[in-house]
């Protein structure tokens, strides 16, 4: 059956996957491979078969007669099922199942540090140029707005329909976002020693508002990974009290975003409320959260601010700083909720944590900062720390399976 049907490993196939033609991915479409269909002769399937590159680019050409992806019996691999290219002449299998998914969420936290890495290094620069934090903040959301809403309107991707009920459900998440994103503004670089502390706040908003207990072993092996960046971060920012409290009110409020998040993403309201149009909605209604207090706060000043500005900085490098960060801010947050979806709350905050281990040596290269052994030492420890963390989880899951 397996030679008739032409199923074989080949690993470039995973190259279709980065074929434009791939947006006929239809992944656990069918569960188990089937025969040909008798509107294809066996003549056909004795003749030479086509390789597998020929298949990947039928699948990026479409139209009829194109190779498809479909999730089939993997044969003699050690794995239940996996996903391959078929056309009428068989089937080329390209991977298994799990490992596909594995790539997947490796991507995702590969674009979550680089683009969060982006925007930090952006975050700083604008900032130098025009010192508004609240108004760039409000700034970055209306960017990611504008961002989003082209691709609902021209169908890029299929737009959201929600009901009363659900935008009223959004609206303290939208808050909690937009409240987040201004106080790490605020405390920019300098408040990266209290933000190493967000997995504890994950830990007890997990605890408080989910109910999931969290093991003693896994909350000891929190300890490292906030001391170890906090000693990293100490080593290099300079520390202010406004940082502080902004770093302060950062962990809190995208903490309790998180987890409210998530429940939004397990129970949806309305249609086509992926995580990535979650997090659609969810700027659009930050944004009209953030422009009030924004113009409050610095609305008064902002003119007086930005003539200063433009004696050292032109505007329109200005507003293409700010609209540089705002999409770093955008695409690095949603794909953060992509990656948010598919793991632990906890493991999402610890990941987030070693993230900045990332960033402080990227702004480290990129500002040409020394880096002081005690930076090294913290980081190291982080390292560690995640390390212990691991080990905790897994025996946590052991314990559960028993």
């Amino acid at each position: 059956m397996n030679e008739s049907l032409n199923c074989r490993r080949a690993p470039l196939a995973l190259l279709a996957l980065l074929l434009p033609g791939c947006a006929s991915l239809r992944v656990g479409a069918i569960p188990s491979l089937r025969r040909p269909s008798a509107a294809f002769p066996a003549a056909a399937m004795a003749s030479s078969p086509p390789s597998l590159l020929t298949r990947a680019l039928s699948l990026a050409r479409g139209g009829d007669g194109a190779a498809v992806t479909e999730t089939v019996s993997c044969g003699e691999l050690d794995a239940d099922e996996c996903l391959a290219l078929c056309d009428e002449d068989g089937c080329s299998v390209v991977a298994t199942t799990q490992l596909m998914r594995t790539l997947k969420l490796c991507v995702y936290f590969a674009l979550w540090f680089g683009l969060s890495t982006g925007y930090n290094i952006a975050n700083k620069v604008r900032l130098n140029s025009l010192p508004l934090p609240w108004l760039q903040s409000a700034g970055s959301l209306l960017t990611g707005s504008l961002f989003v809403i082209p691709l609902w309107l021209t169908g890029i991707r299929k737009p959201p329909k929600l009901s009363g009920s659900a935008m009223m459900t959004l609206a303290p998440i939208a808050f909690c976002h937009s409240l987040g994103h201004v106080g790490a503004v605020v405390s920019a670089s300098a408040g990266a020693i209290v933000k190493a502390s967000e997995p504890v706040f994950t830990c007890g908003l997990s605890a408080l508002l989910l109910g999931q207990r969290v093991a003693p072993l896994t909350a000891l092996s929190l300890i490292p990974i906030v001391a170890g960046v906090a000693l990293a971060s100490v080593s290099e920012l300079s520390f202010t009290w406004l940082s502080f409290w902004g770093a302060m009110l950062s962990n809190l409020a995208f903490a309790a975003r998180n987890i409210f998040s998530r429940v939004s993403m397990d129970k949806p309201k309305g249609e086509n409320m992926t995580p990535e149009n979650l997090f659609g909605v969810l700027t659009i209604m930050s944004f009209l959260w953030a422009l009030p207090f924004a113009l409050i706060i610095e609305g008064p000043k902002a003119a007086a601010v930005f003539a200063a500005s433009s004696a050292t900085t032109a505007p329109l490098e200005m507003l293409k700083q700010s609209v540089v960060t705002g999409l770093y801010f955008y695409t690095y947050n949603e794909v953060a909720m992509l990656a948010l979806n598919k793991v632990h709350p906890v493991t999402h905050a610890v990941a987030n944590t070693l993230k900045r281990v990332v960033i402080l040596l990227a702004c480290v290269i990129f500002f040409h900062t020394p880096m002081t052994p005690l930076c090294t030492a913290g980081s190291s420890i982080a390292i560690i720390g995640s390390y212990f963390y691991s080990l905790a989880k897994g025996r946590e899951k052991l314990k559960k399976a028993d």
